[in-house]
């Protein structure tokens, strides 16, 4: 990346304007959808649940899982291409030990210090099992728990099983989160360093409610906002991003509600996750054939301010504010707009490419973890970045 195009990138994310939020609620629906890690609360009957590295599996709450096969993500860019490193900043990528066999082997998130990165490693059709690891030492949770969401600074893992159940893994053992009455099925979506789990449960028809579960008593829990809200990111003070009704929303620690702003222009917006000051969701941008085309929005929680970002998706953000963006060859990029591009894995040669994807960040935005995807293969990779 040349200089001039960390310029542009530093201009189209500081020329970021702060409308009111909007008031025509009829025409706002929620696209929720999440780097690489995709999950939708799907009405009466279904959770979608997207894991690692275009590896999709439809869920079905009381039945049988369904998954196709992975495929290699249609964009592809070559690992030695030109890096642009932040002044001082230096990274390396390393391998994750694979303690069991499987050819998708996945990290999907990472903690807030680094220290502790969760994954998946399977067959790509509904069988992956949960991989924690611990300064790069790997162990293999239960197989009840399924599809991990999130993993805190204690090393407490948090997820959602095919049926709906939601899971905490704390101390060495597996629990299930309580399912509030009236409702069928939770969808759990993150947990901060205090053990607050944030997610949402959902009922008949299209009922739903954010909930906020205690990774110390996971029969405990709090609803939040009314009837009718979602819950999808949580920061470690506490403060809970999702939507009420269709806008998306976010509430303090003390549970006062809030529209967030959706940008000029755009009809309609979805909160991902938030860290830090900062959260990024979607909107939809130009319908292209039969689909729309959904573009990256950052906020800062605490000026209020929305951006639509200059990139074709992201995977997550840093507490520190920086974008993790996962096309192929991953780049972070920081508040500021400087960027850097990390490495493709230790072994490559200079002839040789791969598909990269980057699906957690650290919250000083110098661990990311992720994926390569070679001969039909995904493996497990770390970047470690240093100042």
């Amino acid at each position: 990346m040349t200089t001039l195009d960390d310029q542009r990138i530093a201009a189209l994310l500081q020329a970021a304007p702060v409308p009111e939020p909007r008031v025509d609620v009829a025409r706002a629906v929620r696209d929720g959808r999440r780097r690489r890690r995709r999950r939708r609360l799907g009405g009466i009957t279904a959770v979608t649940v997207t894991v690692g590295l275009g590896v999709a599996g439809a869920v079905q709450l009381g039945g049988a899982g369904r998954g196709p096969a992975p495929a290699a993500p249609a964009l592809a860019a070559s690992p030695t291409a030109t890096v642009s490193t932040a002044p001082g900043v230096t990274c390396d990528a390393s391998w994750l030990p694979q303690p069991i066999g499987g050819p998708v082997a996945v990290a999907n998130g990472v903690d807030p210090t680094g220290r502790y990165i969760v994954g998946d490693i399977g067959t790509g059709q509904e069988d992956g099992r949960v991989v924690l690891w611990t300064d790069g030492e790997a162990s293999v949770l239960p197989a009840s728990a399924r599809h991990a969401a999130a993993v805190n600074a204690g090393g407490d893992v948090v997820g959602t099983n095919g049926d709906g159940t939601g899971w905490v893994y704390r101390d060495g053992r597996l629990r299930f989160l309580a399912t509030p009455p009236g409702y069928h099925a939770v969808l759990v979506h993150a947990v901060n360093g205090r053990g607050d789990i944030a997610g949402t449960a959902s009922g008949a028809g299209d009922s739903r409610q954010a909930v906020v579960w205690s990774a110390g008593r996971p029969q405990e829990y709090r609803l939040v906002g009314r009837p009718g809200s979602a819950a999808t990111g949580i920061t470690e003070d506490g403060t809970v991003v999702g939507a009420m009704g269709q806008l998306p929303y976010r509430w303090t620690p003390q549970g006062t509600g809030a529209a967030l702003a959706v940008p000029d222009g755009y009809p309609r917006a979805s909160v991902d996750s938030a860290h830090g000051e900062w959260a990024i969701g979607m909107v939809p941008g130009a319908r292209q054939g039969g689909s729309v085309q959904m573009l990256p929005v950052r906020w800062n929680l605490t000026t209020g301010a929305v951006s639509v970002l200059p990139f074709p998706s992201t995977s997550g953000i840093a507490g520190n504010g920086d974008l993790l963006v996962g096309d192929g060859a991953p780049l972070v990029v920081a508040a500021d707009g400087t960027s850097r591009r990390l490495p493709g894995r230790p072994d490559v040669q200079a002839t040789e490419a791969g598909t990269y994807t980057a699906n957690g960040i650290s919250d000083d935005g110098l661990t990311v973890v992720g994926a390569v995807y070679e001969n039909e293969v995904y493996r497990p990779l770390v970047w470690r970045c240093h100042r």
